[in-house]
């Protein structure tokens, strides 16, 4: 039970980090970057999900 509450939360942290750095970037009005950095933590999150099934 430890391991895949580990593992859900190595796959989460990115999406994490990006809506952070989206935040940020939309508090100065950059609304490119706010979608830049949401986008880049969903897909690396998506990354290494797929990843850990492969397993």
């Amino acid at each position: 039970m430890k391991d895949n509450k580990r593992a859900g939360m190595a796959a989460s942290f990115p999406l994490f980090v990006g809506a952070v750095v989206a935040a940020a970037a939309a508090a100065q009005e950059n609304w490119g970057g706010a979608a830049l950095g949401l986008v880049a933590g969903v897909v690396i999150s998506l990354i290494l999900v797929a990843r850990r099934r492969n397993r």
